[in-house]
C-alpha cells in the first residue's frame, strides 16, 4: 500500500510541474502576441528587444481574458505535446529572418548602448495600455510568486541588456 501512495504523490508533483509549465508557456505565448500587435502598430514593422519587453510586462500586468486564458492554455498543451517532425526541423531553417509575420534585425549592438524602452505611438487599446504599464511598472506588486518571479526576470533581462523600464 505505502508504494501506491508513494507512486500516487509522484504522479501528482509530476501534475503540477506539468500544469506550472504549460500556465508558463501560455503567458509567454500571449505575451509574445501582444508584441507582435505592437510591431505591426510601429512604423518600422520590425520586432526588436523593446517590442519583446514590452509584451512581457504588459502580459505581467494585464489580466487575460477567460478567452485569452482559454486559448493560450489550449496552445500551451499543444505545444507540449507536439511531436516534431524532421520535416518541420528542416522547415525552421529557413523561417530566420520571419517569426508571425515580422521582420527580426539583430539589435544586439543596440543592447551596449543604455537607454529607455522605446514604445509605438499607435493610439489602439493595447498600446495605449503598453504605456500605462510601462509608466507604473516599478511601482506595480504581483498578485502572486510566480508574477514576482516574472517580474525579477523582467528586471534583471532589462538590467544586463541595458534597457530602462
Amino acid at each position: 500500500m505505502e508504494g501506491t501512495f508513494h507512486d500516487s504523490q509522484v504522479q501528482q508533483a509530476q501534475q503540477a510541474q506539468e500544469n506550472l509549465i504549460q500556465v508558463i508557456l501560455a503567458n509567454a505565448s500571449s505575451a509574445a502576441k501582444i508584441s507582435n500587435i505592437l510591431c505591426d502598430h510601429s512604423d518600422d514593422k520590425i520586432l526588436k528587444a523593446d517590442e519583446i519587453i514590452c509584451g512581457l510586462i504588459y502580459r505581467l500586468m494585464t489580466p487575460m481574458t477567460d478567452q485569452e486564458i482559454t486559448d493560450s492554455m489550449t496552445e500551451a498543451k499543444e505545444l507540449m505535446y507536439e511531436e516534431s517532425s524532421d520535416e518541420e526541423e528542416e522547415d525552421d531553417d529557413d523561417d530566420d529572418e520571419m517569426v508571425g509575420g515580422s521582420n527580426i534585425v539583430d539589435d544586439i549592438d543596440d543592447l551596449n548602448i543604455k537607454r529607455k524602452v522605446k514604445v509605438n505611438h499607435c493610439n489602439c487599446e493595447i498600446c495605449s495600455q503598453v504605456r500605462v504599464c510601462l509608466l507604473n511598472f516599478n511601482e506595480y506588486l504581483p498578485k502572486d510568486e510566480l508574477g514576482d518571479k516574472f517580474k525579477a526576470s523582467i528586471i534583471e533581462t532589462c538590467e544586463t541588456h541595458n534597457r530602462i523600464i
